[in-house]
């Protein structure tokens, strides 16, 4: 009985392995960049993007990258990043990530505003901030506000 040709070690049925896409500003436009699993060969990732997803892949680049390991306050060395392969696949058409959405600008400006004025807080600092920051905040908040109950009657 013969064996069914494959470029890579592993069969491609129900991937269990996950391939997690990267904003990376200085690839060309028909390159992506995704942080891949170190068990994943060039092979393996080939033959995943184009069975899964039918991608017409060129050209596979991979960088090894290790553990980080940092010690903390009590003297413990602990685990603070993974190792992880970086995959930069060239694929025949060009890709654009989509643009995010509205209520994800807004989102992170509430967060960076808050989280401002929450390090303050936290720092011992006077609690309130200037009168710009605070209108900023309260601005984006009704902004944040707007949108959710424009969402609850949509539903």
């Amino acid at each position: 009985m013969s064996t069914p040709f494959r470029q890579g070690l592993n069969k491609v049925y129900l991937p269990n392995i996950i391939f997690k896409m990267v904003k990376t500003p200085n690839l060309q436009s028909n390159q992506v960049a995704f942080r891949v699993p170190p068990s994943c060969n060039k092979f393996d990732i080939h033959s995943y993007l184009t069975n899964i997803y039918n991608v017409t892949v060129q050209e596979v680049r991979t960088m090894n990258y290790g553990t980080v390991h940092k010690k903390g306050r009590n003297g413990k060395i602990g685990v603070s990043e993974t190792a992880y392969k970086k995959a930069i696949v060239t694929i025949s058409e060009p890709f654009s990530f989509p643009k995010d959405p509205e209520w994800c600008a807004l989102e992170r400006e509430q967060n960076k505003v808050g989280s401002k004025m929450a390090g303050r807080k936290t720092k011992g600092w006077r609690f309130r901030g200037t009168e710009e920051e605070r209108a900023k905040l309260k601005e984006v908040n009704e902004k944040v506000q707007a949108r959710m109950e424009a969402d609850q009657k949509k539903k």
